[in-house]
């Protein structure tokens, strides 16, 4: 329970890894936007013009202020900061700066967005804050085709659920990953699926794949 120790884990493990912040349709059409929250940092995943979804950190390059404070929405044909009105295309390029034309030797392509490196695996939108990522490709070989045959990617999210957890995040894996708890806990998952009938799919390296050998009906 340690912020210390907390504080140290979140550098080197979860901004040395390929983190979740969503589903690539949360936004659809062009200017659609959905914003994650992991640890400190605020991202905004905005679809472009041009079909494409980037990943930028939620922050204006003038002051640092949240450019979008909503779960989700559509931003009009610019990202405005609500601050000082700097504007950004959907690329991140700064197109509006008021009255930066009086800075001598400002140039505003020097002021992008900041964006970490990102992946779209299966709908599923990764990010990652190292500066020097593991490729996604290497990181998710082991799963990168497992899941097509149940297409993973046609899924479209239809609730949202968020548990505040007085716990370790540690615990909160642990009690994922193993389910003696289940048939108290969940009897009704119990009935499909016996607690003891399931085995770990893979053994070796960070991704942890559980498989269901019979499934009772």
């Amino acid at each position: 329970v340690s912020p210390d120790v907390f504080e140290d884990e979140s550098e080197k493990v979860f901004h040395e890894r390929w983190l979740y912040i969503g589903r690539a349709s949360q936004a659809e059409k062009a200017w659609d936007y959905f914003t994650a929250q992991i640890g400190d940092e605020s991202l905004i995943a905005l679809r472009g013009d041009d079909g494409e979804l980037r990943i930028f950190y939620n922050h204006c390059r003038h002051r640092g202020t949240q450019l979008v404070t909503e779960l989700a929405g559509h931003c009009g044909k610019h990202l405005s900061c609500p601050y000082h009105a700097w504007s950004y295309a959907h690329d991140g390029k700064l197109i509006g700066a008021p009255h930066m034309e009086e800075t001598p030797g400002f140039n505003k392509v020097d002021y992008p967005l900041h964006r970490p490196a990102q992946a779209i695996w299966e709908g599923c939108v990764y990010v990652n804050f190292s500066s020097n990522p593991k490729p996604f490709e290497r990181a998710f070989a082991p799963v990168l085709k497992k899941f097509a045959p149940w297409h993973l990617g046609e899924l479209q999210p239809t609730h949202r659920e968020e548990y505040d957890v007085a716990a370790n995040w540690k615990l909160i894996c642990q009690n994922y990953s193993e389910c003696y708890h289940c048939p108290i806990v969940h009897p009704a998952l119990e009935k499909l699926s016996h607690y003891r009938d399931t085995e770990n799919d893979l053994e070796e390296g960070s991704i942890l794949v559980q498989k269901v050998n019979e499934l009772n009906t």
